[in-house]
C-alpha cells in the first residue's frame, strides 16, 4: 500500500533492502487487476459483428427452431469453423494478461517490479502445465495468478489436443481407400492360405498312406501346418469383419436411415394406391353383379 516501502526502509538498519512480506500488494496492482474485467465489453462487438446476428434469414430460422442466437452460440460457431484461430487468439490474450499480472504482483530485492520478460518467462511453463522454472512467485498475489494460469493452461491444452486429434483423423474417403487396400492384402493372404490348406491336406493324406517310420513324423508336421493355415484363415476373416465394421460411421448410418425412411414412405404410398384401386375394383364388381342379376331377371 502507499508509503509501505518508505516505512520499511526507515525501520531497517541494514544497507540491504528488506523484502516485502507475502501479503504485500501496491494499490496500483489492487486497482489494476480488476481493470481486466472490462474485457466483457468484447461481448458486444463479437456478437453484433457476426453475420449470424445481422442476417435476417438466420434469425428467422433460429426463432422457428427455438434456437437462441446469442454470444455463446456465436462463439461455438467460431470454434467449429476456425478452431486454430480461436485457440491462437485465446492463448495470446491469456499470455499477455498473465505476464502483466505477474509483473505487477512480483518484486525484485530492490523493491521494483519484475521485468516483463521475466514475468512472461514464468508464465509460459505454468500455462503449459509444466511447473515452476528458475523463477517462482514470492507473494500471495503471484501464487494466485499461478493457480489461475494453471487452470487456464489445462483448459487450453485440452482444447489443443482436441483440435490436433480432429486433424489427425482420416476423412471418410481416406478411410475407404485405407480399408480397400487392407482388404485387398487380406484377400491375397486368404487365397495363399487356402492354397496351403489344400497342399498340406494332400501331403497329410500322402504321408498317412505311407506306413514308414519317417512318414509318421512327416504326417505330424503336415498336420501341424494344416491346422496353422486353418487358424490363419479364421484370423483373416475376423480382421475382414472388423475392417468392414470400421468403415460404417455416423454419417453412413444417417444415410442408411434416410434411405430406409424414404423407401418406407414410398412403400406406404404404394400400398395406399393399391388399396384405392382394390376399392374401385370392388365397386366395379358390385355393379357387374347387379347388372348380371338384372339380366337374369329379364331372361
Amino acid at each position: 500500500f502507499p508509503r509501505h516501502e518508505q516505512e520499511i526502509m526507515e525501520t531497517s538498519n541494514s544497507t540491504e533492502p528488506t523484502p516485502y512480506p507475502y501479503s504485500h500488494i501496491n494499490i496500483d496492482v489492487a486497482l489494476g487487476l480488476p481493470m481486466f474485467a472490462r474485457l466483457y465489453l468484447l461481448h458486444g462487438p463479437i456478437l453484433y459483428h457476426s453475420r449470424l446476428v445481422r442476417n435476417v434469414e438466420s434469425q428467422s430460422i433460429g426463432y422457428l427452431s427455438a434456437v437462441s442466437i446469442d454470444f455463446f452460440f456465436v462463439i461455438r460457431t467460431y470454434l467449429r469453423h476456425w478452431p486454430e484461430r480461436c485457440l491462437l487468439v485465446w492463448c495470446t490474450l491469456i499470455f499477455f494478461i498473465g505476464g502483466w499480472c505477474f509483473r505487477a504482483c512480483e518484486y525484485q530485492p530492490a523493491h521494483e517490479h519484475w521485468p516483463l520478460t521475466d514475468a512472461m518467462w514464468l508464465f509460459v511453463p505454468i500455462f503449459g502445465t509444466v511447473g515452476y522454472s528458475n523463477l517462482a512467485p514470492s507473494t500471495y498475489c503471484g501464487r494466485t495468478i499461478c493457480a489461475l494460469s494453471g487452470v487456464f493452461g489445462v483448459f487450453s491444452m485440452s482444447f489443443f489436443i482436441a483440435i490436433a486429434t480432429g486433424k489427425l483423423i482420416l476423412t471418410p474417403w481416406e478411410n475407404y481407400v485405407h480399408t480397400f487396400v487392407l482388404n485387398t492384402e487380406l484377400a491375397k493372404e486368404h487365397k495363399h492360405q487356402a492354397a496351403n490348406v489344400i497342399k498340406f491336406a494332400w501331403k497329410t493324406w500322402f504321408w498317412k498312406a505311407k506306413k514308414t517310420p519317417l512318414s509318421s513324423m512327416r504326417y505330424l508336421q503336415m498336420e501341424r501346418k494344416l491346422h496353422r493355415s486353418i487358424g490363419i484363415i479364421h484370423e483373416i476373416k475376423q480382421k475382414q469383419r472388423c475392417l468392414n465394421g470400421s468403415t460404417i460411421g455416423l454419417p453412413e448410418i444417417q444415410i442408411i436411415e434416410r434411405s430406409t425412411s424414404m423407401n418406407t414412405e414410398e412403400t406406404i404410398r404404394k400400398m395406399a394406391t393399391l388399396e384405392s384401386k382394390m376399392d374401385e375394383m370392388e365397386g366395379q364388381l358390385v355393379n357387374l353383379d347387379y347388372g348380371l342379376n338384372g339380366t337374369q331377371n329379364v331372361l
